[in-house]
This record gives C-alpha cells, sequence and structure tokens, in this order.
C-alpha cells in the first residue's frame, strides 16, 4: 500500500484559495486525490509529535494507483520549517510541493472571518481586536497549536516560510487572483509542470469552495462542522449533493458577513511590504512572467 504515497504536496497558504485549486486538479483523470484533503499526516512534526502509521496514510489514497499525480493538500504544512520538511523527505522523497498565496490584506480578513466561523474566536471580536492580538505573534508560536487561530498576521508573511521549501524542493507558486481571473492559464501552466495533459483542463470554472459565512446558532455551526468532518470523503466524491446541503444550510443558521470597515496598522503594512518584496525575489526565478499584481518585483 505504501507505493500509493503522493507526489505532489498542495502545502500552504491557508485562506488562499487552496480548496479550490484542489478541487480543480482533482478533476483531472491523471490526478488522484486524497480521500479528504487536508489528511494533516505530517502536521505533528511541527509540534515535535511522532508521525502516525505510514500505512494509515496510504490508506487514505486507496483508487489512486494508476494516477500520474497523486495529490494532498494540508495548508498548514508551510509553517512547520525544518522538522516538518525532514519528515517530508524521509517519507515521500521529494514530491513536487505547490503553494497559493494572496495579497495579504485580503487573506487576512478571510483568515479573521474564517476563525469566526470555526468557532476560535469570538464572534463578536472585531477586526481591530483581531489584528492587535494577532501582530504579536511570533514564530516561535507555530509549534503551539493553541496559537493556530491568531496567525492572521504571521501567516501572510510568505517569504518566512518559503525559502526552505524552495531548497528542499521542486516549488511552483500560484496566486489566488490569478487562479480566479485565468483559470484556464493557470491550469494549463500546472499540467505542464506536472507532465500531464492539458486537456481536460480546458474550460474548467473556478468552484467557490469553503466559504467563511458567519452564523446565527453557535450550537448548530458546530454540529454542521462536526458533521462535515466526517463526511468529508463521501462529499468530495458528491460536490454537487454537497452544494446544495451547504446552500440549506446557510439559508438556516447563515449571516451575511458585515462589512469590516479598517484601517490597516502601518507596522502590518510595513511587514507585509517587506515580505512581498522578499516573496518577488523568491519567486522569479522560478516563474518571472508569474508575479501576480500585487508583489512588489524584485529589485
Amino acid at each position: 500500500m505504501t507505493e500509493l504515497l503522493p507526489n505532489l504536496l498542495l502545502a500552504g497558504f491557508p485562506k488562499t484559495g487552496t480548496t479550490s485549486l484542489f478541487t480543480l486538479l482533482a478533476r483531472h483523470p491523471a490526478v488522484g486525490c486524497s480521500s479528504v484533503k487536508e489528511t494533516e499526516y505530517f502536521l505533528p512534526a511541527r509540534y515535535g509529535e511522532a508521525l502516525g502509521p505510514v500505512g494509515d496514510y496510504a490508506a487514505l489514497f486507496e483508487g489512486t494507483g494508476t494516477a500520474t499525480v497523486r495529490m494532498e493538500s494540508t495548508p498548514a504544512y508551510v509553517y512547520g520549517g525544518a522538522p516538518l520538511i525532514g519528515a517530508i523527505r524521509n517519507t515521500l522523497g521529494a514530491p513536487k510541493v505547490l503553494f497559493t498565496v494572496r495579497e495579504p490584506v485580503g487573506r487576512l480578513r478571510s483568515y479573521y472571518r474564517a476563525q469566526q466561523a470555526r468557532l476560535r474566536i469570538p464572534i463578536e471580536m472585531t477586526m481591530e481586536q483581531y489584528v492587535a492580538r494577532s501582530a504579536t505573534v511570533g514564530e516561535s508560536s507555530l509549534t503551539d497549536r493553541a496559537a493556530d487561530p491568531w496567525l492572521g498576521v504571521i501567516g501572510g508573511e510568505y517569504a518566512r516560510f518559503v525559502p526552505a521549501w524552495v531548497e528542499a524542493f521542486d516549488v511552483r507558486f500560484v496566486a489566488f487572483e490569478d487562479l480566479v481571473a485565468r483559470t484556464d492559464e493557470v491550469l494549463m501552466d500546472l499540467a505542464a509542470w506536472l507532465e500531464i495533459d492539458p486537456a481536460p483542463f480546458a474550460g474548467m470554472e473556478l468552484p467557490h469552495e469553503n466559504p467563511s459565512v458567519l452564523y446565527r446558532g453557535r450550537g448548530l455551526q458546530r454540529f454542521a462542522l462536526a458533521f462535515n468532518r466526517r463526511l468529508e470523503p463521501f462529499l468530495r466524491r458528491h460536490p454537487d449533493l454537497k452544494a446544495r446541503m451547504r446552500a440549506a444550510y446557510y439559508r438556516v443558521n447563515g449571516r451575511a458577513i458585515p462589512k469590516v470597515e479598517w484601517t490597516l496598522d502601518p507596522q502590518v503594512g510595513q511587514r507585509y511590504a517587506d515580505s512581498n518584496a522578499a516573496l518577488a525575489a523568491i519567486w522569479s526565478p522560478l516563474d518571472p512572467a508569474g508575479l501576480p499584481a500585487w508583489l512588489t518585483p524584485a529589485p
């Protein structure tokens, strides 16, 4: 069974379109995907814990034996540093690694709303309150599971995290904004990188996956989150059914997200400006034509 281990990891970043890209790639007949999107198999290495049995990990890829590409997506991997990268190399060898990124302030807003929707922070917490606390989180907190809800600010400083990955693996980046605006072109480029036929990607439309929607009743939201986790393998095989169930749930317990009136803290803005410039310098040698408009060009 261990021969069914993946050779493609969609390893980051949270709230940058990883679920949508995972869904698109999984539609290609040469791409087999894990039965759950976020297997989290290597995540214990980030927290100094032992990995589970590799056979359990391989079991998540049953039925993908004929696929050229076998893929999983756990965006939190990107924050795992050397211990997690080492665990991947020891288990998988040298898989290809794909990162999605998004304009950092937009990602910060989305991450904040996602933490509210997942019951990790109070629904009453304002954007200003969240950013003030999140801005105090440093890299030392990345090994603490309890800090995960507060990675809104540091989590968008992409250049902090990707250099070690670029050194260890064949890495590509996809900007969320480009995935939305030119889905076909992005998929064709990825097909060339993955060495698969681009034709099945022609005409694919971007799915609206994993939206952050607030809730009316906390208890019903908790039940819905648990229900989704438990049935994910089934629902992933039946996306139309999942979409109908999600729409019905939002009619019952969904609440429109209010517009966030918020001015970016100048210190946070500077952190992102410096990180963007560093990311551009890393990205350009890999794919100079792929830099998104929001990314400061390297000097």
